[in-house]
């Protein structure tokens, strides 16, 4: 059986501002990828060929960069969305392509789960809708649900956790029948607020699979360097050298002249001097590294320049920034094409080059 899949990327990130100002989260980079190109690689690698993707925020960016990274032989159809339809609504946009069995994703969540066995879960159950499931610490970001055996009994939507059901939390992605489009009644409409209790209402079962892979929201800065992390320690290669430590994904043929790198990602086309040390960091294309800069659990995006003696620390520079020399970056986001001087101090804040008033 040829399945479809959909998935949603019309979303504005708005709690990863001022990042998001320039770059649509499902295309935020983690580990040399997309955030959406682990999801797309997930239906490719369960045959899923024909996608269709949701899409408002900056979908000209969006768009290109999907048809820049995506998979030979995987077809990709867009829906631009002029107003925001909701989750929910935004398959029903689109309800005359899905004519069969599909599957839906969300597109600024990481994941990497193996859709074939969800797929295989779905139809052993014959399900008219099955809810992929994941457990949390904490519930107030998520849809969490009570069960009973493989069923959903009780849907609450981003609950305090005075009130909470569970910890287990939707994880955004549900493998659906098509009958299920005719309980989306209007647009806006969204799966957690209003389609998900009006189908347990109705009495039809929501049948929940606990998803086998990883699978983060990248919602917050801290996130973002934490899904990085997450994804070379999965799919980096192990070093034990002189100066190349643990899990690593290395793109650059670059000569390290003897400085420090471990468990990280290094894109390509890196310009390093001498007595550089980088931990648990993601560096992108085109970074000149100065000596003796230390970068530790952050992330540099392409183009960035750090002068000679600066430490990053907990932080994100975005791409074209220039990092003047004995700088100090502590739990920081620094926006596009800043240019700071020399023993700039920066903790704790978000320094953004400019704000656009059509995305507040």
């Amino acid at each position: 059986m040829a399945y479809k899949a959909v998935i949603m990327a019309g979303g504005k990130g708005t709690r990863l501002r001022p990042i998001t100002y320039s770059i649509p989260k499902p295309i935020l980079p983690i580990a040399g990828k997309t955030c959406m190109s682990y999801l797309l690689d997930s239906f490719y690698n369960a045959g899923i060929n024909d996608v269709i993707v949701t899409t408002g925020y900056k979908y000209e960016l969006l768009i290109n960069s999907i048809i820049s990274s995506k998979n030979n032989g995987q077809n990709i159809l867009f829906s631009v969305e002029k107003e925001p339809a909701g989750t929910a609504g935004s398959i029903k946009m689109i309800s005359n392509f899905l004519d069969d069995t599909f599957i839906v994703g969300s597109g600024d969540i990481l994941s990497d789960f193996d859709i074939s066995d969800i797929l295989k879960y779905h139809k052993k159950n014959r399900a008219m809708i099955t809810m992929v499931l994941t457990e949390v610490k904490s519930t107030d970001q998520f849809g969490i649900v009570e069960l009973e055996g493989d069923k959903i009994t009780k849907f609450l939507e981003k609950p305090e956790e005075s009130e909470t059901l569970s910890h287990t939390a939707n994880t955004g992605i549900y493998v659906m029948e098509p009958e299920i489009v005719s309980y989306i009644k209007s647009i806006p409409y969204d799966f957690g607020r209003d389609l998900f209790p009006r189908l347990l209402r109705k009495g039809i079962d929501i049948y929940g699979y606990r998803g086998k892979g990883v699978w983060l929201d990248t919602g917050r800065p801290n996130d973002l360097i934490k899904a990085n992390q997450i994804m070379v320690n999965r799919y980096g290669k192990d070093y034990n050298e002189q100066y190349i430590k643990g899990k690593n994904i290395i793109e650059t043929s670059s000569k390290f002249n003897g400085n420090y790198i471990e468990n990280s990602y290094i894109g390509n086309t890196i310009k390093m001097e001498n007595n550089i040390k980088i931990t648990n960091s993601a560096i992108y294309d085109n970074v000149n590294i100065g000596g003796g800069v230390s970068i530790e659990n952050s992330i540099l995006m392409p183009n960035v320049t750090v002068k000679n003696n600066s430490k990053i620390r907990e932080s994100v520079i975005m791409r074209n920034c220039v990092i003047g020399e004995d700088s100090e970056i502590v739990e920081s986001i620094i926006s596009p094409d800043l240019d700071l001087r020399g023993k700039s101090r920066i903790y704790n804040v978000s320094l953004a080059s400019k704000i656009i008033e059509s995305d507040i």
